[in-house]
C-alpha cells in the first residue's frame, strides 16, 4: 500500500514529506496541502506546504550537487538510472494506487503508466550514453581562406539546475520524461509536482532515492503555487525549465528570463476526415481520441473536420499522398495519419507551435535541450595536414 513498507519513510503521520538533500523532511511552515480524491470528493492525502526559504536551500543544494554529478562517468549515471527504473517497476502497485486515488486514473492505466515510466528511464539511460558519448571534430581549412591551423573539439555539457513541472494527468510519466534526460546529461533536478498527483510523484522520487543518487541531486518540493510557484520559476538558481500543462506555461515563459524553456501546453487536436476514409476506423479513433481517460489528455480530440460528402459517416483517408500534402500544409507540431492524436512512444519527438509550446519533447530531444555545446579550439603554430 501507499506510504507503507518500502515507502513508510516518506510519510509522517498522515502527511507526506518533501525530498531535499537526500532526506525526507517536514516543512518548517507546519502547513499542509490537501489532495482531494476525485471519486469520493474527500481528502485522500496531505503534503507539505514548503516555504520560499526551503526552496532557496533546495536550489543551493542542487547547484552544489550538480558540480560533482557532472564529473560522474556516463556509464555510472546510466547504471543508477537503470537501477531506479527497476525499483520503479518492481513497486508499481503502490504508485498505481496513488494514481487511482489522486487523479482517478483507471487501475489498469495507472499500472501501465508506472511500467511505461520505468521503460522510459532505462531507454533514456541507453540513449544518453550513445549521444552524449559523441562529439565533433572540425578543422579550420574546411572554411574558405583558412589553412589547417585550428582544431575544434565540441561536446555537450549540462546546463546546471533543471526545474521540472509535470501535469496532473501523467504525474509520474511526464515527471520521469524530464528527470531522466536531465540526470543522464549531468544536470541536477528540482521537481515541483502538481497538487493532484503529488503523492504519486513522491513515491516515484523515492525510487530514485533508493537507487542511490547523490544527496541534493534530486529534490521534490510540494506546496501551494501561490506561495512557491512564481518563486520557483523566477529563481536565479534555475538554468532550464521543463513544463507540461496549459496556459500557466505562457505566464511562466514571460517571467522566466534568459533560461532555456521546454513547454508542452496542449493543442486543438483536430481530426480531418477525407472522402475515402475507412469510416469504422475513423469512428473508433474519434471516440477513443476524444473520450479515453475522460478526455483528460493534452492530445484529446477536440475538433472533427469532415468533408461534406461523408459527413454523415465520418472518415480519415486511404490516400497517403493526400495525407502527406495536408500534413505538409498544416502548421502543427505532430500529424497522425489514420489514428487519433497521441503522444508517444516516449522516444518520438513531441512538440507544438505558437501557444502550444516551445521546443520539443521525446527522449533524444529532451537530452539535447538540457545540454549546451562547448567548443575547445587547439591553435597550431603552423598548418598541419594528415598525409595518409
Amino acid at each position: 500500500m501507499a506510504g507503507t513498507g518500502l515507502f513508510a519513510e516518506i510519510l509522517d503521520g498522515d502527511v507526506y514529506k518533501y525530498y531535499a538533500d537526500g532526506e525526507w523532511k517536514k516543512s518548517s511552515s507546519a502547513k499542509t496541502v490537501a489532495i482531494i480524491n476525485p471519486t469520493t470528493r474527500k481528502t485522500q492525502y496531505k503534503v507539505q506546504a514548503c516555504t520560499q526559504e526551503e526552496v532557496n536551500k533546495v536550489m543551493e543544494s542542487a547547484k552544489t550537487a550538480q558540480k560533482s554529478w557532472a564529473k560522474t562517468p556516463l556509464w555510472k549515471r546510466a547504471e543508477l538510472l537503470h537501477k531506479a527504473a527497476a525499483i520503479l517497476k518492481e513497486h508499481k502497485a503502490p504508485i498505481a494506487e496513488c494514481l487511482v486515488k489522486e487523479i482517478a486514473k483507471p487501475a489498469k492505466d495507472a499500472v501501465t503508466e508506472v511500467v511505461r515510466s520505468g521503460d522510459l528511464v532505462s531507454y533514456t539511460a541507453e540513449e544518453g550514453v550513445r549521444i552524449l558519448g559523441e562529439g565533433k571534430f572540425l578543422v579550420s581549412d574546411s572554411f574558405p581562406g583558412n589553412e589547417r591551423t585550428k582544431y575544434c573539439l565540441t561536446s555537450k555539457i549540462p546546463l546546471g539546475v533543471i526545474l521540472a513541472i509535470p501535469p496532473f494527468n501523467y504525474p509520474v510519466n511526464l515527471a520521469v520524461s524530464k528527470i531522466a534526460p536531465a540526470l543522464i546529461a549531468g544536470n541536477s533536478l528540482v521537481l515541483k509536482p502538481p497538487t493532484q498527483g503529488a503523492v504519486s510523484a513522491l513515491h516515484m522520487v523515492h525510487c530514485f532515492h533508493l537507487a542511490g543518487f547523490p544527496k541534493g541531486l534530486i529534490s521534490c518540493v510540494t506546496g501551494k503555487g501561490s506561495e512557491i510557484g512564481d518563486f520557483l520559476t523566477m529563481h536565479p538558481g534555475v538554468n532550464c525549465i521543463s513544463f507540461t500543462g496549459g496556459d500557466t506555461g505562457i505566464a511562466i515563459s514571460k517571467k522566466a528570463g534568459m533560461v532555456p524553456l521546454q513547454m508542452e501546453l496542449g493543442g486543438k487536436d483536430a481530426c480531418i476526415v477525407l472522402e475515402d476514409a475507412d469510416l469504422d476506423l475513423v469512428a473508433a479513433n474519434i471516440i477513443k481520441g476524444g473520450f479515453s481517460y475522460s478526455g483528460q489528455r493534452c492530445t484529446a480530440v477536440k475538433v472533427v473536420l469532415v468533408m461534406e460528402s461523408v459527413a454523415d459517416g465520418c472518415v480519415f483517408t486511404k490516400d497517403v499522398n493526400k495525407a502527406i500534402l495536408i500534413s505538409d500544409a498544416m502548421e502543427t507540431g505532430t500529424v497522425q495519419i489514420n489514428s487519433a492524436p497521441a503522444r508517444g512512444p516516449d522516444h518520438f519527438p513531441f512538440q507544438g507551435l505558437k501557444d502550444s509550446g516551445i521546443g520539443s519533447q521525446g527522449v533524444t530531444n529532451s537530452i539535447n535541450m538540457m545540454t549546451k555545446i562547448k567548443s575547445t579550439v587547439i591553435n597550431l603554430p603552423t598548418p598541419s595536414y594528415t598525409m595518409g
